[in-house]
C-alpha cells in the first residue's frame, strides 16, 4: 500500500511538469512537513540535473530538502555535506533565517555524525542566532538541547549546563511537560560532570517530582538511573542500588542494552558495598551484553571487586580485558570506516573459521586443495586492498589536478589584473597630457604672442582668465594646490600655471619681464623651499599629481 502511495505521488508529479512550471520542489517541501519522506524523496529523485535546471531559490530548497530527508532516515553522510553548502550559502545571503536555521541545523548532526564536534558546535550556535527573536520555542529547545549533547561529548560541562537551561527555559515556555522533564534531566547531568553533586541531585529530584505530577511515568526509569548515579558519586552507595533496581523494574523487558548497562552499573556498587558474590553474578550478565561499552564497565568493576578481595590475579586479567574493551569503544566512535573495516575483517574471518570447519567435516580433504583454497582468498583480499588502493590513489591525482588548474587560474587572473593596472595607468597619464594640451589651447592667445616673440604684458583679468581656466580644467587646481602648500602665494600660483601650460622658461621669463636665470631660481625656490619637494623630483612631476 505504501508502495502505491509513493507511484501516485510520483505520477502527480510528472503531471505538474506537464503542465506548466516545475512545481515539484513545492511539493516536496508539503509531503516533508507531512512526514511522508520515502514520497518526498521519491519526487525530488524526479527532478533530473537540479543544479543546472532549477532557480538559485529552489536547488537551494531541494537540496535543504533532501539533506532533511537522509537526516531522518538516519543516512547523513559526505556527499550531504556537499549538498548542503549551496543551501546555507543562499538562505544565509538572502536573509530567509528560518530555512537558514533549518540547513545550519541539519549541518550540525551530519557534522555530529562525522566525529566533526566542533564544526557541529560552530553550526548549532550558528542556527541559534537565526533563531534569536523567532519565537520559535520548539526549535529553540531542540537546538539547546543538542549544544549540551556536543558540550558533554567534548567536556565542556559548564556549556552543558548552559545550553540545558536555555533548553528548559524554551520548554516552560511550551508547557511541554516532556520537554521540562528531560531539560531538568539534562542540568542534572552537567551538575554531575562539573562534580556539583548538591545541585545536581536538587534537578534530578525535580525531574523525579515533576514527572509524578506531570504523569510521565516513562521518564521515571531515566530519572532513576540519574539519582543512582549521583548518589554512586556520593558515596552513598545503598541509595544508589535502591534508584538502579527502581530503574530496571521500570525498564520494559526488551529493553535489553540498556537493563543490561545498569547490571554493569550494579557490578560496581556491589564491589563499593563488599558483596562479591552479587558483584559477579552481576558481572556475568552484564558481560553477555552485545554493548562493548557495557562489556568494558563490567570488566572494569569486577577488576575493582577482585583486587579488594585480594585476588590480584584475576583484577590484573580483567584489567587487561577492560583496556582492550575500551580501545576497541575508542576506534568505534571515532571512525565509522575503521569501524566498517572491521566488520569486513570479521566477516572474512568467519569465512575463513567456517570454510575450515566445512573441510573438517569433509573428512580433511587433501593439504593441496586447502592452500589453494586459502590462496585464493588472499589473492581476493589483495585484490580488494589493491582495488581501495588504486581509487584512493585516483582520487588524490584528480585533486592535484584540480589544484594545479585552480593555480593556474588564479595566474591567469593576477595576469590580467596587472595588464589591466597598466592600461588604467596609461590611460590616467594620457589624459593628463590632453588636459594640459586643452589648457594650453584655452590660453593661445598668450602662447601664440610668446611664439611671435612680442612684448607681453598680462593684466590681472588676464591673469584671472588662466587660474579660472585651470581650476576648471585640472578640478579646482590651484585651490588644491595652495591648500596642500599654505606657503604657496599668488604670484607663485602663477607660476605653476606656467608649468601646467608647458611653458619653457624662456616663454615664462618673457611673460614676466625677468631673466631666465631669475625665472630658474624663482621655480626652484617654489619647489624646494615652499613645497618641500625632494632634490631628483622636478615642479612638472609634483604639478602633474594636481
Amino acid at each position: 500500500m505504501r508502495y502505491k502511495h509513493i507511484i501516485s505521488v510520483v505520477l502527480w508529479s510528472m503531471f505538474l511538469v506537464a503542465c506548466g512550471p516545475d512545481r515539484r520542489v513545492a511539493l516536496a517541501e508539503k509531503l516533508m512537513a507531512e512526514k511522508e519522506t520515502d514520497s518526498a524523496i521519491a519526487v525530488m529523485q524526479e527532478i533530473k540535473e537540479p543544479q543546472n535546471n532549477l532557480t538559485d531559490r529552489d536547488y537551494a530548497l531541494y537540496a535543504l530538502l533532501l539533506s532533511e530527508a537522509m537526516h531522518r532516515k538516519q543516512q547523513l553522510n559526505a556527499e550531504t555535506d556537499t549538498l548542503l553548502l549551496p543551501a546555507i550559502k543562499y538562505f544565509s545571503e538572502s536573509g530567509d533565517s528560518l530555512y537558514a536555521e533549518r540547513a545550519l541545523y541539519c549541518k550540525a548532526h551530519l557534522d555530529r555524525r562525522l566525529y566533526r564536534m566542533k564544526d557541529a558546535m560552530q553550526s548549532f550556535l550558528k542556527a541559534l542566532l537565526f533563531l534569536q527573536g523567532s519565537g520559535n520555542d520548539e526549535q529553540l529547545y531542540r537546538v539547546n538541547t543538542w549544544l549540551g549533547v556536543v558540550c558533554l561529548n567534548q567536556e565542556e560541562y559548564e556549556g552543558k549546563m548552559r545550553y540545558s537551561k536555555e533548553a528548559l527555559k524554551a520548554a516552560l515556555r511550551m508547557d511541554n511537560l516532556f520537554y521540562k522533564n528531560l531539560a531538568l534531566c539534562d542540568i542534572a547531568t552537567g551538575y554531575y560532570f562539573l562534580n556539583r553533586l548538591d545541585s545536581a541531585l536538587y534537578y534530578a529530584q525535580a525531574a523525579y517530582d515533576a514527572a509524578i505530577a506531570d504523569s510521565l511515568p516513562s521518564q521515571l526509569p531515566h530519572v532513576y538511573t540519574d539519582l543512582g548515579s549521583i548518589y554512586a558519586k556520593m558515596g552513598e552507595n545503598g541509595k544508589a542500588l535502591e534508584y538502579i533496581d527502581k530503574a530496571i523494574g521500570l525498564r520494559p523487558r526488551k529493553d535489553t542494552l540498556a537493563i543490561l548497562g545498569l547490571y554493569a552499573d550494579k557490578v560496581d556498587l556491589f564491589g563499593k558495598l563488599g558483596q562479591y558474590d552479587s558483584a559477579y553474578h552481576y558481572f556475568r550478565k552484564a558481560v553477555a551484553s552485545p554493548n562493548l561499552a557495557t562489556q568494558a564497565d563490567a570488566y572494569n568493576h569486577m577488576s575493582g571487586a577482585y583486587y579488594k578481595m585480594g585476588r590480584c590475579n584475576e583484577a590484573y586479567s580483567l584489567l587487561l580485558r577492560f583496556t582492550e574493551l575500551a580501545d576497541s569503544v575508542r576506534k568505534q566512535r571515532h571512525t565509522a570506516e575503521v569501524i566498517a573495516l572491521q566488520e569486513l575483517y570479521k566477516h572474512e574471518q568467519l569465512s575463513v573459521e567456517n570454510l575450515y570447519w566445512r573441510t573438517q567435516a569433509a573428512e580433511r580433504q587433501s593439504n593441496v586443495y586447502l592452500m589453494a583454497t586459502l590462496s585464493l582468498l588472499s589473492l581476493w583480499i589483495a585484490s580488494t586492498i589493491y582495488f581501495f588502493y588504486w581509487r584512493n590513489r585516483r582520487r588524490l591525482v584528480e585533486q592535484q589536478h584540480q589544484l594545479a588548474s585552480q593555480q593556474e587560474e588564479l595566474h591567469h587572473q593576477r595576469q590580467v589584473t596587472t595588464e589591466n593596472l597598466q592600461r588604467m595607468a596609461e590611460m590616467e597619464q594620457k589624459e593628463a597630457r590632453l588636459k594640459e594640451t586643452f589648457f594650453r589651447r584655452l590660453n593661445q592667445r598668450i602662447v601664440q604672442e610668446i611664439e611671435k616673440g612680442s612684448n607681453i604684458l598680462l593684466s590681472d583679468d588676464d591673469w584671472e582668465d588662466i587660474v579660472q581656466n585651470a581650476d576648471i580644467i585640472f578640478d579646482n587646481f590651484t585651490r588644491r594646490l595652495q591648500q596642500h602648500y599654505p606657503a604657496l602665494n599668488k604670484e607663485d600660483l602663477r607660476y605653476c600655471c606656467m608649468v601646467k601650460m608647458q611653458l619653457s622658461q624662456l616663454e615664462m621669463s618673457q611673460i614676466m619681464h625677468l631673466e631666465k636665470d631669475s625665472v630658474k631660481k624663482r621655480l626652484k625656490r617654489i619647489r624646494m623651499e615652499k613645497m618641500k619637494a625632494d632634490s631628483g623630483v622636478t615642479l612638472e612631476e609634483l604639478l602633474r599629481r594636481f
